[in-house]
Parts: C-alpha cells; sequence; structure tokens
C-alpha cells in the first residue's frame, strides 16, 4: 500500500510542478503583452516590473488611442483577481495532504508571508483546482498576446483590428469567471491567517 502512496504524491507533485511553471511562465507573457502596449503610447514600463506593478500602471495609463477606457478597465479587474491568485501560489510552500475531500481529490496546503512577519497565510486547494488556475492564466495570456500583436500592427502598419477589442475582454472576462465565479466543481480555495 505505501508504495502506491508515494507514486501517488510523486503524481501530484509532478501535477503541481507542472502547473506552477505554466503560471509562471503564463504570467511572464501577460506582463510582458501589457508592457507592448503601454509602450505603444507612452514610455515603455521598467522591465523588472512586478506582476501587479505592472497591472497598476496598465490600469492607470492614458491608452484611449488604443483601447476604450471601460475595456481598459475592464481587462485590469479581471488581471488585479490573476494578480492576487498569482502571489499566492507563487509565495507558498507547498504541501501535499494524505487527506482527500469529499470528491475524492488530494488535498494541498500552501503556507506563504502574511501581511506582517508573524503572520502566514495557509491555503488550503486541490491539485485540480492549480490546474485550472494554470489554465485560466493561459488562456488570458494567449488573449493578451494576441490584443497586442493585433494594436501593434493597427498603430505601426495602420492596420485595421480585424476583431473587436469588445471579443478580447469577452473572452479574458469568461477565462477569469471560472474562478471568480466558481461554475467548476474543481475550483476551490480557502485562505485563512495563522497567527506564527
Amino acid at each position: 500500500m505505501e508504495p502506491e502512496l508515494h507514486a501517488s504524491v510523486g503524481d501530484v507533485d509532478a501535477r503541481l510542478t507542472r502547473a506552477r511553471n505554466s503560471v509562471a511562465s503564463s504570467a511572464a507573457q501577460i506582463k510582458n503583452a501589457l508592457g507592448s502596449i503601454i509602450a505603444l503610447t507612452s514610455t515603455p514600463p521598467p522591465a523588472n516590473q512586478p506582476l501587479w506593478r505592472r497591472v497598476d500602471v496598465f490600469a492607470r495609463a492614458d491608452l484611449k488611442e488604443l483601447l476604450n477606457p471601460d475595456a481598459q478597465s475592464d481587462i485590469a479587474a479581471c488581471l488585479r483577481l490573476l494578480v492576487s491568485l498569482h502571489n499566492r501560489l507563487t509565495d507558498a510552500r507547498w504541501e501535499i495532504s494524505t487527506a482527500r475531500d469529499t470528491a475524492g481529490r488530494e488535498i494541498l496546503r500552501g503556507r506563504g508571508s502574511g501581511i506582517t512577519t508573524t503572520t502566514t497565510i495557509t491555503t488550503t486547494t486541490t491539485t485540480e483546482s492549480i490546474e485550472l488556475l494554470a489554465d485560466v492564466f493561459t488562456t488570458v495570456a494567449d488573449a493578451l498576446v494576441s490584443l497586442d500583436t493585433r494594436l501593434t500592427a493597427q498603430t505601426v502598419f495602420t492596420a485595421p483590428l480585424p476583431i473587436s477589442v469588445r471579443a478580447y475582454v469577452r473572452e479574458i472576462q469568461a477565462a477569469t469567471a471560472r474562478i471568480s465565479a466558481q461554475p467548476d466543481d474543481a475550483w476551490t480555495w480557502e485562505s485563512h491567517l495563522d497567527a506564527d
């Protein structure tokens, strides 16, 4: 029985690693696409900005020559949710629990830095939830990279944008709604502060 447990833990660990790597890669694509869009109308932001800061700069940038303010605001709102989950995922040390949830999924516990140095945030989730997060990040990154490419072509070559900006916004909103609206049974993510 014990070898099966080790195989299962190894499989869960591999899935967690793949999902975290996918989120990290997609987060970098999102950050770069936002930087490129910002650079089309103003000074390019510093390359070493963290994702949360890049989203903040994007939200406040004067992009009305490229995006209408509602589209810009909607994209930024969706990205703020992803930034929060990205930070929670990447800043935590994850442990695979021997317990399972009511659907039989492996429970993961992550412990990361809290608001102060005397607290930690303990997050309880599942492997499926983190894989869902990785899928959402990939979808949003693909949409933003495509939007960036089309806005660049429109700006540099005065080529018409073949798909409306609202279509990109809807795609980003639909992806992030998989988390925020919780229509997927795989999505569970609970956190609480623990005093050290």
